[in-house]
């Protein structure tokens, strides 16, 4: 019995400090718990491991420059203080960034067209390994402890990580699409995507996607992140589409941009981007960034403008913009900051500043160019703003919208005819009359696009001919190769289907629908215009667009109010098969869709 009383006298002490301390709490502090904020990890430690993908990689030394050389399928080794390229160096096929090991004996590639891994032995200078990496378009690498590599697949929209010990695959990490520019501090990798301006982060010890977060509706062309350890930022060079504009003019298309998110919370500090169009001369494409910690200054690699714009971040002003060759899409500062290099990627060139007064001291040849004059010529042309032929104030490119051929996924409504989702450009000279409206029967017309919405002075000498009207082709060498250039982009591989019945069973309600009617193959498309219920206006008639590569083009439809493949099913119009076919066979021929082409 007396037991029992010194039990209920002790739980009537413990209810009693507990409505005390619950008095003694501010209101706040008493309402329902607030569920704590992703990321639930404190940052990593700023003297970890800190690294972001790239064109360029640096020795620790601070001797040895490694450069990814996309136009001639190589690396080069050079020697930048001694003027010496020590060696180039064949890799696969289009190769985007380039990393170093710890020790510096090994330098990882990525071949974008390839779809796998070059390791380099610097000292023997000769590739010792190709990884396959199972997925299609890598794009960034870097290196993290143990000897791993995390590479970003663009197309297969994934990051994989790999044993550079035992040269392959070990591990899968899905991801929202188009991942692409890459950074490791510590624990955490930080990823870009693409078209959407998004980043996402992923903690490599569960290797789970933890959050992504947005950089804005209308932001885009985000190929590379540099941290701020120090104070917990990020720089993402950035595009603005202003899509939304329903009166486009050369000058409202597209707004260069540095966003700075806070890596503490992973919000984007709005009051800190960066507008370089007015910071800066009007500039294109914002492509990397390097940060001088110390100095408080951000260098910004203008691709389509070949300039590189000072930014001091103490002040908010713009110290100088420096020309470059062409092209520039890496970046780097030695380790004390000294110097900057500038890898002109379309040029084959390494441009070096010295950061105390910003001068070019040198420019050196860091790559043999052996690919064909005419697909330099046609890549310089595609991806620049600087030639006033081609763009008005360095403000537009083509490669604003089809960088690499892709579709930036967007729809302007600014069109004379109406709101235009932006078609990917692969194989696209097979598939003639060009645009929605199918206003363009020559790949050649892109010069009405050059001096309307571009307002260039245009790569032919005096007027161009009318749209469907006697033919560009021939006029001008330079709008030959151009087009030329355009009809020679590479198409990402087609890997095989997650679920082959699915797919098969998808062939078979392709052809039970009349499908190939209009969508003839192998293109998938018969070349003809129809109207399928869709316009504005009855009669209205849009382009057959092919079936190829269907998964790097959503939306879909002429204004892309199809947000997935399935939907083109489901909506009003000629293509609805929502009453008549079961989902899960609705379900089955958007996977054989997204199969297309099929080897």
């Amino acid at each position: 019995m007396l037991e029992r009383r010194h039990r209920v006298k002790r739980w009537w002490w413990l209810l009693v400090g507990c409505l005390l301390l619950t008095w003694a709490l501010p209101a706040s502090a008493q309402r329902a718990p607030t569920p704590s904020p992703l990321p639930l990890y404190a940052l990593p430690d700023p003297r970890g491991r800190v690294a972001s993908s790239s064109t360029l990689a640096l020795s620790r030394d601070n001797q040895t420059l490694v450069s990814a050389n996309l136009l001639n399928n190589t690396v080069s080794i050079v020697l930048p203080r001694q003027r010496v390229l020590v060696a180039e160096i064949p890799v696969g096929q289009d190769p985007r960034s380039v990393a170093l090991s710890d020790d510096n004996s090994l330098a990882v590639v990525t071949n974008r067209v390839d779809g796998t891994l070059s390791l380099v032995d610097i000292k023997a200078q000769q590739v010792t390994a190709t990884v396959p990496l199972g997925g299609a378009f890598p794009y960034g690498v870097v290196i993290g402890d143990n000897n791993t590599a995390y590479v970003s697949l663009q197309a297969s929209s994934e990051i994989v990580i790999v044993d550079l010990t035992a040269q392959q695959v070990i591990g899968r990490i899905p991801t929202p699409p188009l991942p692409t520019g890459l950074a490791l501090w510590g624990e955490f990798l930080y990823v870009t995507h693409f078209w959407s301006g998004a980043v996402s982060l992923i903690y490599l010890p569960e290797r789970q996607l933890v959050q992504t977060v947005a950089t804005g509706v209308d932001t885009g062309l985000s190929p590379s992140i540099e941290l701020d350890v120090t104070r917990g930022l990020a720089y993402l060079p950035q595009t603005r589409s202003n899509a939304q504009n329903t009166n486009l003019t050369f000058d409202t298309i597209v707004f260069p941009v540095v966003n700075v998110l806070n890596l503490n919370n992973l919000t984007l500090l709005r009051q800190n981007r960066i507008n370089l169009d007015t910071a800066d001369r009007p500039v294109n494409m914002p492509f990397a960034v390097a940060l001088d910690r110390f100095s408080n200054r951000l260098y910004v690699a203008n691709a389509g403008s070949n300039t590189v714009t000072v930014y001091d971040l103490d002040t908010g002003t713009v110290r100088v913009s420096i020309p470059v060759d062409s092209n520039p899409r890496g970046i780097l500062l030695n380790r004390d900051n000294s110097l900057l290099f500038v890898h002109n990627v379309l040029e084959g060139t390494l441009t070096v500043v010295q950061t105390s007064d910003f001068e070019v001291i040198d420019q050196l040849p860091i790559s043999n160019l052996t690919i064909p004059v005419d697909m330099l010529l046609g890549a310089q042309y595609f991806y620049s703003a600087a030639n006033p032929r081609l763009s008005a104030s360095s403000w537009v490119s083509c490669g604003n919208c089809h960088f690499d051929g892709l579709s930036d996924g967007r729809v302007w409504l600014g069109f004379p005819d109406g709101p235009r989702n932006t078609p990917a450009l692969f194989g696209v000279r097979e598939t003639p009359p060009y645009n929605w409206s199918a206003t363009w029967d020559e790949l050649q017309d892109v010069e009405l696009k050059i001096r309307g919405l571009q307002a260039g002075t245009g790569l032919l000498d005096g007027e161009p001919n009318a749209a469907l009207g006697d033919p560009h082709a021939g006029l001008s060498l330079d709008l030959d190769i151009l087009a030329n250039y355009v009809s020679a982009l590479v198409a990402p591989p087609v890997l095989p289907p997650p679920a082959a019945e699915q797919v098969e069973r998808g062939q078979q309600v392709f052809a039970e629908q009349g499908c190939a009617d209009c969508h003839a193959l192998p293109l998938g498309t018969d070349l003809q215009q129809y109207d399928v219920g869709t316009g504005d206006n009855d009669g209205e008639s849009f382009d057959v667009p092919s079936l190829r590569w269907l998964g790097l083009s959503a939306p879909y439809f002429h204004d892309g109010r199809a947000a997935a493949l399935r939907d083109v099913f489901i909506l009003p119009g000629a293509h609805q098969r929502v009453f008549d076919v079961p989902l899960d066979d609705l379900d089955a021929l958007a996977a054989y869709l997204l199969s297309l082409p099929q080897p």
